[in-house]
This record gives structure tokens, sequence and C-alpha cells, in this order.
């Protein structure tokens, strides 16, 4: 890979300075400096320029109101002396005049011998492109510290108003966004460097390039002052709290600038003598000693000459003496950060004329550029005719894809075109089938609607019907129970969580306790002795916590369907889940009484409406008990119903030939269990089923059984069981879907 060159330029009225570097990565390595001669001044002014300054009263106050109102130094702090407008009055060309149309012959000819000699100069590095760094002489940039102010925290507008507003009287010309480059000083102070109409090296440059075989592109322009401070900064371990002078001394004018670490602190007005006068040492001294009795400098770490061609290391022994503390040397390059083709150039001393040069091709290499772009003020029109220049070599490539993009774009809208139609048919396609399918997706949201009022009711139900069975059979012991204790009757019965509290009225106090026999965990709490009838009785109180014999909680478990399954495998359509019809006005109403008269069973009242999926509850109706008083004041037990003692005989007189799935029903046995099949609205309907799996070996049983208030249903039951467990495990050898659909009730 080829390593790029830099150039860097600085000038000195006829004579030029050149630096070439080349860059590698963070270093550069210093090819060569040279000087080139020209055959006229560039300037046509020197260095006397920067004489004495004299202010009108009006710009003196101008100053004064700066300094008060902004809280900006004055001009002996911060101020250089004039440039442009002193050349101007000692006849130096601007921009406009350079090209000035009127001069003569002779003028043109040396301008443009200035310009042939830097074009040859620069045909003899071979190169086809170079990229040139440039400088400002020191002196002629104006520099401006400003105290609280931090034009990063403005809007760019805002910004712009600012500096023309503070820049624009001084110089009593337009303000330029261009010429001008800020710095952040400190916590919240700026330093503002201003160089108007400084542009005779960049017009050089771009007519030499006239004469040039290739590119000079310009990618850098600073002053001196912020090469030598970037130059600083770069090359040594500058501390935070360091002071660091530099000392630049020219040929007709000197510049001395302060540094606190990394950033320009103060930079004192140009000194009007130079390497000419004899007294330039002790004026130097006298004006670092003034600005350290203003107090405005606390002790100076280092003093470092960065320009001087004849008195360098005259000064450097000068103020060596003067300073004892005080480090004084030559600006020098750091070799890690540097390295030299030739041994000659390294030396401080003989690189003393050439720093402004290798400051501005290390800040066109864009190595370090946060130190090196600090005060950069290269013009707008270079760098937008460079972009374009940049983007030459790709003229060739824009135009051939420019070429091809009608093609692209024609291809990509067919593809699309396509993949739309592909679409649009798909649309279509699932439109069509949607159509096919919104009855059946209808349907299913109803019967979706139905199952969830199903599932609600028989939540409801499960509610209900939670522990009746076993308070049911506990009501059914205890009154078997008490039934064979005399002399006793229960006044009150309360329950709270799994407990009972009875209370009642004895005649003797040993039936009590054959009470409390009654349960496995029972505590008489009090028995007292009273009189009802000038009988004497015993009152007592009783807490049991558990009965005799386990009882549990019936609780139904509701089948559930996976409708997944039932969609990939199919179902059986069951006739018992069709809506029950309503008897037509063909059928006799003699056949529900009939029916009903023959099998002479009970109408049992049903809370909810059956479905397949429904189980009904197995717990028999609580018999309540307690004590009535007559009018005499004696209390007589209420025993259990004849219902209940019917039931009780009728199940001890039933043989085991009665029980079972299949065979012939001999009797009906009123207490027993039986498998429900169906529920049918119609009579004729339900005894159609019945001769059907009468036909297929089940006993059956038929009786109605009120649903609502304004139905009737037929109930229709296979089998007689004497308990619940062999009715459900004969309802596990039933076939499909009766294995499914089905329900266990006992018969009543």
């Amino acid at each position: 890979m080829v390593k790029k060159e830099f150039i860097g330029l600085s000038y000195d009225t006829d004579r030029i300075r050149v630096a070439r570097i080349r860059a590698n990565k963070s270093r550069i390595e210093l090819l060569e400096v040279d000087t080139i001669h020209l055959p006229q001044p560039i300037v046509q002014s020197s260095d006397s320029e920067f004489g004495a300054f004299e202010l009108d009263d009006d710009l003196g106050d101008l100053f004064d109101e700066e300094d008060s109102g902004e809280g900006t130094a004055g001009l002996g702090d911060f101020m250089d002396s004039p440039s442009e407008e002193s050349s101007e009055d000692s006849g130096t060309t601007s921009l406009e005049e350079s090209f000035d149309m009127t001069r003569t012959g002779e003028e043109e000819d040396l301008a443009s011998e200035n310009e042939q000699v830097v074009a040859d100069y620069l045909k003899s590095f071979g190169a086809k492109k170079l990229r040139i760094g440039t400088h400002i002489p020191f002196g002629k940039t104006t520099f401006q510290y400003f105290k609280n102010t931090n034009p990063g925290s403005m809007k760019k507008k805002d910004r712009i108003e600012f500096f023309e507003e503070k820049l624009g009287p001084i110089h009593n010309k337009e303000v330029l966004e261009e010429d001008y480059a800020w710095v952040k000083i400190g916590e919240n102070d700026c330093l503002v460097g201003y160089t108007p109409n400084e542009r005779q090296l960049i017009n050089l440059i771009e007519v030499a390039e006239t004469y040039f075989n290739g590119k000079l592109l310009i990618n850098e322009r600073l002053p001196d002052e912020g090469i030598w401070s970037a130059l600083v900064a770069t090359n040594y371990d500058l501390k935070e709290d360091d002071i660091t002078g530099l000392i630049a001394i020219g040929e007709s004018a000197s510049r001395i600038l302060f540094m606190k670490g990394n950033e320009i602190i103060s930079i004192l007005p140009i000194i009007t003598e130079g390497e000419s006068s004899d007294r330039i040492l002790n004026t130097i001294f006298s004006k670092i000693l003034f600005e350290i009795d203003k107090g405005d400098l606390p002790k100076i770490t280092r003093l470092l000459i960065t320009r001087s061609a004849k008195v360098s290391e005259k000064a450097k022994e000068y103020l060596d003496k003067q300073f004892d503390d005080v480090e004084v040397d030559f600006l020098t390059l750091n070799p890690e950060k540097v390295s030299y083709a030739d041994e000659i150039l390294d030396s401080s001393i003989y690189l003393q004329p050439y720093l402004s040069a290798i400051g501005a091709a290390w800040a066109a290499s864009k190595i370090d550029e946060k130190e090196f772009s600090k005060f950069s003020t290269l013009p707008e029109y270079i760098l937008e005719r460079q972009r374009v220049l940049k983007l030459e070599w790709h003229g060739i490539a824009i135009l051939i894809l420019i070429a091809l993009t009608p093609l692209y774009l024609n291809n990509m809208y067919n593809e699309k075109a396509d993949e739309l139609r592909l679409l649009e048919q798909e649309v279509q396609s699932l439109e069509t089938q949607i159509e096919d399918l919104r009855p059946i997706a209808i349907m299913t949201e109803d019967l979706i609607g139905d199952l969830q009022l199903i599932q609600n009711e028989n939540e409801r139900l499960l509610e209900l019907a939670a522990y009746s069975q076993k308070w049911s059979e506990m009501i059914r012991m205890m009154n078997s129970g008490i039934y064979q204790i005399p002399n006793i009757w229960i006044t009150s019965l309360r329950t709270a969580d799994q407990n009972v509290t009875l209370t009642g009225i004895s005649l003797t106090r040993e039936e009590i306790p054959r009470l409390a026999n009654l349960f496995s965990d029972a505590h008489i709490q009090q028995v007292s002795e009273t009189e009802i009838r000038t009988q004497p009785v015993y009152s007592f109180s009783m807490q049991a916590n558990n009965f005799r014999q386990d009882i549990d909680e019936f609780l139904i478990e509701m089948p559930s369907y996976d409708y997944n399954s039932e969609i990939q495998e199919g179902f059986e359509i069951s006739y018992s889940d069709m809506p029950e019809a309503v008897l037509s006005d063909n059928e006799p109403a003699e056949l529900t009484a009939n029916i009903a008269e023959n099998r002479s069973s009970e109408s049992v009242a049903d809370s909810e409406p059956e479905t397949p999926q429904q189980t009904e509850s197995l717990n028999a109706e609580p018999i309540e008990s307690s004590v009535q008083s007559n009018d005499d004041g004696n209390s007589d037990q209420q025993n259990p119903g004849p219902d209940e003692n019917e039931l009780s005989a009728s199940e001890n007189e039933h043989s085991s030939s009665s029980y079972g799935l299949t065979g012939h029903e001999d009797q009906l046995l009123y207490g027993a269990y039986t498998i429900v099949l169906h529920s049918l609205a119609d009579a004729g309907r339900a005894e159609e089923v019945e001769l059907q799996l009468q036909q297929d070996g089940y006993k059956t049983t038929l009786w109605p059984a009120e649903i609502n208030r304004d139905q009737m249903n037929w109930r229709i039951g296979v089998g007689q069981f004497e308990t619940i467990d062999d009715a459900v495990s004969a309802a596990d050898e039933l076939p499909e879907p009766y294995r499914s659909d089905h329900f266990i009730i006992r018969i009543r």
C-alpha cells in the first residue's frame, strides 16, 4: 500500500519554506525540508507593517465598551497590531487586487514568474496529485478572548450574529464565517481567531496549479499561533497546571504566547522588533516579567523558542540565564511521533525556520486532527471545489450506474408485478374458502356460545351440589341413631365449617352419652337439670367434630372434550343431543298419563337442563330434625319421614338378582341407582328408545322429570345398582357414545 505524502508551505516575503512528510498511521516521517526563492516577494511590504498602531478615539471607546460590557480582554492584552488596515495603507495587495486587470505587463510577468517557479518546484516531486497544508504568518490573525461566553451552547444563527456584532466594528467590514475560528477555554470562556483577506499564499497555489500537470489540493490552513500550540501539545507531555511560553522571533517582528496545559490562555501583542534589533532579547524578557508581575500567570514551567533563524542559540542562552528555575529550550519534535529520512533533519536548530511548514503538512495529514484543527480557516470555496474534484474519478462509474438504473427498475417492477398477481390469486382463493366456511363458522360461534352457557350452568350446579351428599348422609345417620335412643329430643342443630353443635333435652342423663357415641369425635359441653311441667329433664349442648364413619364429599367432575381431536378424528351424532321436539297435535294426550301410571314413579324437580356432559347430583335430600312443642309444654321428637323408612325397608327386601345392567327388570327398586342415557321431551320417542335398549338386553327404566314449570322430560335409564360404585363400574362397560354420555341418579 502506497503511503500518502503531504506538503507544508509557509512564506516569508520572498521565500517559501517547504516541508514534505509521509503519514504512517499515528506517526509521521519527515522526508525533507527546503526553501523556494521567489523572483518577487509575495507581500509587497516587509515585517515593518507590524509597526505602532494608533487607535482613534472612536475605536478606543469601542474597546472600552467591549471590555466593560462583555468581559473581554482589552486591546493591549489580546489584540494584535493591525495587519489588514496597515497593509492597505502600505500598499499590500488584497485578493481582488491580485487579479486587477489594470496591472501593467511587467507586473503580470513578475506574478507569473512566482507561480511558475512554485509549479516547477512541485513538479519535481513526480506526483500527479499533491495534498498541501498552508499557514497564516503570525501577526496576521487577530485573537480576542471572551469571558463567560460559550458559542457552542448557541444556535448557529445566534452564534453568527454574535461574532458579527463583536468582530465587525473592529475591522469595519463584513465578517464572513469562514474567516474566523474559535476554541473553548476553561469552563465557559472562548478564544476567537479572525483572519480576513489573508489569502496571498492560497491564491499563489491556485494559479500555480494552472502550470502544474496535476492537482494541488489544499487540505488545511492554520495561523502560526495555532500550528505552534498544536506542535507543543502533540510532542510534549503537558500537565494541566504546566505554563508553557512560546517565543517566535522574526526578521522584524516577534510574538509571545502562553499555554496552560494544552490550551492557549494568553497571546501578547506583536512586538515590533525582530532579529535585526539588538534589544529584542531585552524586550522579550521585559514582556515576560510584566506578565508575571501583573499576576495573570503563575509560575512558568518552560519557555520554548519556536522560530528564530539568526539569534536562536543566543536567545536560548540569554533566557536560560534570566530564568534559573524555568526550562528554556527549542521546540523539539518528539522522536516517538516523528522519524527522519535524513540525519541532518534531526536538529531542532536546523528545523527552526521550517516548523510552520512542518506543522502545516502535519495538519494536512489529519493525524492528531483534534489539536491541529482548532483554528482552521480554510475558505469554503476551496472545500467545495475539492469535493467536486474528489468525485471526478467516480464519474464513469456513476454514469454506468445511471444507465443501468432503468433496466434494474424495470426488472424489479416486473418481479413485483408477478408477485402481486400471485398474491391477488391467493387472496381470491382464500376469500372463496372463507365464503364456503362462513356458515360453519357462524354455527360454530353459536355452539360455542351455547356451550359457554351450559358450562356456566354446570358450574352453578356444582356449586349448589357441593357437600350435599355428605350432609344428607349425616342427617340420615343422625335420624337413624336418634330413633334408637328413647326419651331424647334435639332442639337445635348448627354447623360451622366441619363442626356440628347440637342442643337438646333428655329425660335421663344416660341417654346423652349414647347420643355422643354416634360421632367419632364429640364433646359434651354442658348438661343442666331443669323442669318442664314438674317433670325433671336434662338440657345439654354438644359439639361433634367428626361422624362415626367417614363420609366423602361428593364433588362432581364434569367431563371435558378435546375439540381438536374431535375435529381431526370426527365424532358420532347422539340423538339425545338433538333439540327436544314438542308433542304434535296428532299424538294422544293420554300417552303421557299412561306412561306415568304404568311406571308409578315420582316426579323429580331438576333445577338445570341435562346435557351429555352434565352429571346429576347423587345427594339425597337432607332430612331436617327439629323439636316441636305442643301447647302442654311437652316436646315431641320428629322421627325420619315415612319415605326414608320405606326406602330402608325396601332396600333390605331387595334380592341380589334384581340388580345389574342387563336382563329382565322384575321390579322397580326405589333407592337403587341407575345410569341415565337419554332425557327427551317427546314421550313417543322416549318409548322407542327404551324399546331399542330392551332389545339390546339392558334393564330399562323410564320416568318423567319436570325440568321447568312448563317443560317435562322423559328420562331413560339402564340397569339398577345397589351402590354408586357398582353403577360407575357398569357405566365403563357401556359402548360409545353411552360410556361418555350419561349420568347416574337414584330412583325415587
